[in-house]
């Protein structure tokens, strides 16, 4: 998912030693997840293929160069932001400060909000942080997004909600108690599941467990082994109590918030920052998931740029302005993927057949009032296809830009004022 608030876009410039890499916790890093391959963006396609580089993470390496070799890998020493947000205080072609480590604030004066800002890693991704206010409260929404990772949403976690959930479902289909939370954001999948016709499945965790895109060891699974998969999936299976606090699977089934926890992380930041008096503005990522909360300090509207999908890394198709608070996810299949045999597979699966989506969409950005939804929407979006897309984000409220293989954009209503082309080669489509 990659959208960016945009800043003065020349990376070239960018003095690295903002980044302040010193001062990241590397011990915060899940070692396991870290690769040695360094992808080469030369090409303008996607014949991204691993190379050893500068970027590369060794074992053997000091922290501070481990540091450095994993922001390479973020995008973030070339300036690329892949936490999705290019985060600035600034209007176009004002200018701007990029994200450091520091969490130092800006000069201001008395009467002023000063600016914060963060760049650490959480919920297994790059998380970045700029907020406008009295006090610097960066390390207070990383530590809730780390909670929440930790006692909530990581099945990797042993003691987690979502693990102990999964682990009663193992033992012949148990009832689980959940928190208020949880429950919440299991209703809201299932709504999705339902209105999305199973595009979007909270279920299919251990299929995308089994094509490991996202991991070291990716590989296209066997029919037997994804019918295996799918044969243990699905909504259906998922039965929530609401009213009483308690879900019950069938047998084997399980739970997985992957295609929302980031969505979900943006909505606690939310819940979070409404507590807060001084807080006027701020602009948060996790991962792919934004945030753009409140008003910047100079009335201006927040700038938030999509990735060209068929171009390099950081290269904009286009740029919206919003104001207030929203929500902002895109899905695409240039984000994750891996080759084999001359194909190339991305991370975004069909619920309904086990591999990769082929709808004709290679990109789709949802701006709505919900993190959840935001994320889940441009995951369902995706698999539909144009047409039922469209459908969804009305039902739902929601607004949207739809890219398709031929580069033709469908933006909706709402918005399509405020959509700005950056890139040659896109047509608009009324």
């Amino acid at each position: 998912m990659r959208s960016y608030l945009l800043n003065k876009l020349n990376i070239n410039k960018i003095n690295l030693n903002k980044l302040n890499i010193n001062k990241l916790n590397i011990a915060k890093l899940n070692r396991n997840k870290l690769t040695n391959r360094w992808f080469d963006y030369s090409n303008r396609g996607f014949n991204k293929k691993p190379v050893k580089g500068p970027g590369s993470c060794q074992a053997g390496q000091g922290e501070a160069d481990r540091a450095r070799a994993c922001l390479w890998r973020s995008g973030l020493v070339c300036g690329i932001l892949s936490a999705a947000l290019f985060l600035s205080a600034c209007s176009m072609g004002g200018a701007g400060s990029l994200v450091t480590g520091t969490g130092a604030g800006s000069q201001a004066g008395e009467s002023s909000p000063q600016e914060f800002s963060k760049t650490d890693f959480v919920m297994d991704t790059v998380f970045q942080a700029k907020i406008y206010g009295r006090e610097d409260l960066t390390g207070d929404i990383h530590d809730l997004l780390k909670d929440l990772e930790e006692k909530e949403l990581s099945w990797r976690i042993d003691d987690s909600e979502i693990a102990r959930v999964n682990k009663d479902s193992s033992q012949g289909g148990k009832e689980s108690s959940l928190s208020q939370d949880f429950c919440g954001w299991t209703a809201m999948s299932l709504d999705l599941a339902v209105k999305s016709q199973g595009s979007f499945d909270p279920t299919i965790g251990m299929l995308t467990r089994l094509w490991d895109i996202e991991g070291d060891n990716p590989s296209v699974p066997s029919e037997e082994e994804i019918a295996a998969a799918l044969g243990k999936a699905g909504w259906e299976k998922v039965h929530l109590d609401e009213a009483g606090l308690t879900l019950k699977m069938d047998d084997g089934c399980t739970l997985d918030f992957g295609a929302t926890g980031k969505g979900i992380g943006c909505d606690r930041v939310a819940d979070f920052l409404k507590d807060q008096k001084d807080i006027a503005g701020a602009v948060v990522s996790i991962g792919g998931s934004n945030l753009v909360y409140g008003s910047k300090p100079d009335g201006q509207p927040w700038k938030v740029a999509i990735q060209d999908p068929r171009g390099l890394t950081g290269e904009l198709m286009a740029y919206i302005s919003l104001e207030g608070t929203h929500f902002v996810s895109t899905s695409g299949d240039y984000e994750k993927y891996f080759e084999e045999d001359g194909k190339r597979y991305h991370h975004i699966l069909d619920p309904h057949t086990g591999y990769p989506a082929d709808s004709g969409l290679i990109s789709v950005t949802v701006i709505c009032d919900s993190g959840l939804l935001s994320d889940g929407l441009s995951t369902a979006c995706f698999v539909l296809g144009r047409e039922k897309a469209l459908d969804l984000l009305d039902l739902y409220g929601a607004e949207g830009i739809l890219v398709d293989q031929d580069k033709n954009v469908y933006v909706t209503e709402e918005i399509r004022d405020t959509y700005n082309p950056m890139a040659s080669g896109y047509k608009l489509v009324d």
